[in-house]
Order: structure tokens, then sequence, then C-alpha cells
């Protein structure tokens, strides 16, 4: 095994590690969670800090990407082809992406790394030996957190980004006929398989029911231990000049969002009153406080209204608190 950087087998071949400075960073999760969210406010923080970063992330290898996409949209993939053409996306983008990096003392941030695959392609062969064999050329990360949410929390959130996909949905398993339950199936199996890794592999676990911001202040304390002080193996790049910390961009960010939810709600309400004419179609689906702590910690309980509306005839009408 080569030395210096861990592997979780054999290694990469004709890889020589010992020099190697940079740090790798994986956040994992299942589907919907929220992960390319974070991470892209990670990568901005860090890039602020003064670090070198590189973002990569499952089925974004140039040489297997479309390859993958064309693969999938015929639902047609058997199960080892499914397990093969990821692995060798990830065996891609190490040689050309974040073994390159990490010699050269970047941070690299990955959304998702080997351990997606090993809770997918265990589904679909119970044998995980051959399994973690074919990921021995890959290396072991620095820290690994784990943006963690169950299914009755998740499912919501899936709806909302504009519902369920087939692979997602664990169809090809057959775990159900209709495509809602597949998914709360073959989803709750993930996670049960992410857990077992977690504690195997010694994750960082985080509440992933969280808003965004509590999110990232806790990813950003789990990987201040491993690029702040204490950590001088990583090269930091010169200072970023003053540039302001994205967070504070989020935050504007969500101020106008509130506003501009509180205007469409004021909209739908003087379309009710009025009926629903040819002029205004609104589909609702009310979907009840997610459970847990943490989980809705901006709408105090409240129900949320989740609709589709088209009213091009309709002008926005003035609040009237907004003249105080």
């Amino acid at each position: 095994m080569p030395k210096g950087i861990k592997f979780f087998g054999e290694g990469f071949p004709n890889q020589k590690t010992s020099n190697f400075k940079g740090k790798l960073i994986v956040v994992e999760g299942t589907d919907g969670v929220g992960r390319s969210t974070q991470i892209e406010l990670l990568a901005q923080w860090l890039k602020v800090r003064g670090f070198g970063v590189v973002t990569t992330g499952w089925t974004r290898s140039k040489l297997m990407s479309s390859a993958i996409e064309y693969a999938k949209s015929g639902n047609m993939l058997d199960r080892l082809t499914f397990s093969l053409l990821y692995a060798t996306d990830l065996a891609d983008r190490l040689e050309n992406e974040i073994l390159p990096a990490l010699e050269s003392g970047f941070l690299v941030v990955a959304d998702r790394y080997v351990y997606t695959a090993w809770a997918r392609d265990s589904l679909r062969d119970p044998s995980m030996t051959w399994i973690r064999d074919l990921y021995g050329f890959a290396p072991v990360p620095d820290l690994v957190c784990y943006l963690r949410i169950d299914v009755d929390n998740l499912i919501p959130r899936v709806i909302e980004a504009g519902g369920m996909e087939y692979w997602e949905a664990g169809m090809d398993l057959h775990l159900a006929d209709d495509i809602y339950d597949s998914f709360k199936k073959y989803q709750k199996k993930l996670i049960e398989g992410y857990d077992q890794m977690a504690e195997e592999h010694h994750f960082e676990v985080l509440d992933a029911r969280r808003s965004v911001v509590q999110l990232q202040n806790d990813l950003r304390s789990r990987i201040e231990k491993i690029v702040g002080e204490g950590s001088r193996n990583v090269v930091p790049f010169a200072p970023g000049g003053g540039g302001v910390d994205p967070m504070a961009e989020l935050v504007s960010k969500k101020t106008k969002g509130r506003e501009i939810e509180k205007k469409f709600n004021l909209l739908e309400k003087h379309i009710i009153s009025r009926g629903r004419g040819s002029n205004a179609v609104i589909k609702e689906k009310a979907v009840e406080p997610l459970a847990g702590p943490g989980a809705n910690p901006e709408t105090n309980g409240q129900r949320i209204l989740f609709s589709s509306l088209w009213a091009p005839h309709f002008h926005i009408p003035e609040d009237p608190q907004s003249r105080n």
C-alpha cells in the first residue's frame, strides 16, 4: 500500500502519495438532503479564508458523466453495469482532479464519495466484499460530514424540488408498484446503510432538518478542526483581500425571499377573494409541519402551503403594513 495518504485497498496505480499536502473533505447524504447548496457555501467560505479549493461530485467525470446519464435515461441498466459505471466515474475524477489537487495542497470538497456507492450497491447485491474491493483505489477522506435526515422529513423536500426520479426511488429493485412507495422504502434502506457506515467509519453526523444557515455553521465548525490551526499540511493561498462571507449574502437573499413570499401570499389571497376565474389557476397542497427538533425553525410550527400559481393578469396588491 502506498505511503502517505491512506487508501481503502491497494490504492491508485502508479501514484506516489508520500508528499501529498491537501485534505479530502466529503459531504455525504441521501438524495434531496441539500448537499450541493452546503458545498457551494463551504467552497466560497474556504476561498475567502485563503485556501485553494477544488469541488467535485458524483457523475461529474468528463469521461463518464454523459455515458451515465444516457444509460440511466432508458431505465435498463443491470446491477453490475450500474456499479461499474459509477466506479469508473470516480476513478477518472481521482486521476484527473482529486489526486492532483491533493498533491498540490488543495482542499478537495467532494459531493458524495465511495459511501454512496456502497449504500446503493449493497441494496442491489448483498455481498459487500466485491463492492468494497472495487473501490480499493480510493483514498480515505480526512473528514466525512454526513447530512442525516429521516424519510418523513425528506419527502416534502423532494416533492417541492421537482418530484421523484426512477433511480432515486429504486424502481429497478421492484420494492413497490408505486414510485412514491418505492421511494420511501428505498430511501429508508439507504439511510439505514449510511447510519451503519457512520458508526464504522466515524462520520461527523449533522442534523440536516435544520435551516441552511444553521447547517452551514455546523459544517464550518467541523471543517475548522481539519483546516484551521494545527493543520499545517494544507497550503493556503494569499488571503482573499477582504472578500465578503457568502453567508452574509445568503441571509440577504433569504430576507428578499421572505418579501417575495409575502407578496405572493397577498396575491394568493387577492385571487381567492375574487374567485377562481379563467385568469388565475391555483393548485394547492398543504404540508403538515415536519416532525422532530429543528425541523422547522423558521415556521414556528405553522402549516406550510405549497402552491403553484399562474396569474398573469393580476397585479400584486400593496401590503398595508409596508406603509408603516
